[in-house]
C-alpha cells in the first residue's frame, strides 16, 4: 500500500520537477555568462572568437623588487584575472616575458628575467592552469619599458609581462 502511495506521489511530482528544471535558461544558471558587460566570455553562441579581456590586457604587468623574483601579493588581482581567463578559455595561452633593469651583467639579468617569468608561471599553475597554456621567455634588460638611469625607470623595468595569444 505504501509503495502505491509513493508511486502516485512520484508520478505527480517528477513531471513538475522536470518541467521546472528545464525551464531555466542557461544564463540564469551561470551569472558569469549572463553578464553582458563581462568580457571574459563571448555570449554569442555562433562565435568562437575570444573577446578581449580588457582588464587583463591592460593590467598585464607584475613588478618586482631589486634582485628578486618573488611575486608580491598586491598583484594577485591581475594574476587571478589571468587564471579566470585561461580557465574559461582552455584554447588560449599566454607567454610570460621576464625583464630586468639594466644594472648587473647581461647573463645575470637574463637569468633574473627567467626566474621572474617562472615565478608567475608557477603562480598560475598553482591555481590549476595547465602548463601547456603557459610559456616563458626572458629578455633580461634588452627590452626596457622605460629608458633612463633613475630609480623610477629601473622599477618599471623589473617586471614580468603576460602576453595573451
Amino acid at each position: 500500500m505504501k509503495l502505491n502511495k509513493i508511486f502516485k506521489i512520484l508520478t505527480l511530482f517528477l513531471p513538475i520537477i522536470a518541467m521546472f528544471s528545464c525551464s531555466f535558461q542557461k544564463d540564469k544558471l551561470n551569472p558569469i555568462i549572463a553578464d553582458q558587460n563581462n568580457p571574459i566570455i563571448d555570449t554569442q553562441e555562433d562565435s568562437n572568437i575570444i573577446k578581449p579581456f580588457d582588464d587583463v590586457q591592460q593590467d598585464n604587468t607584475i613588478y618586482f623588487g631589486l634582485n628578486t623574483s618573488n611575486v608580491n601579493a598586491k598583484f594577485s588581482k591581475i594574476l587571478n584575472s589571468t587564471v579566470t581567463f585561461l580557465y574559461n578559455h582552455p584554447e588560449a595561452s599566454v607567454v610570460i616575458e621576464g625583464h630586468a633593469d639594466k644594472r648587473g651583467p647581461k647573463q645575470y639579468n637574463i637569468d633574473l628575467g627567467k626566474r621572474r617569468a617562472e615565478a608567475v608561471k608557477l603562480y598560475l599553475e598553482s591555481k590549476g592552469i595547465p602548463s601547456n597554456q603557459i610559456s616563458t621567455v626572458s629578455y633580461g634588460s634588452e627590452k626596457p619599458a622605460k629608458i633612463g638611469n633613475t630609480e623610477d625607470a629601473y622599477s618599471k623595468n623589473r617586471r614580468a609581462v603576460i602576453i595573451y595569444s
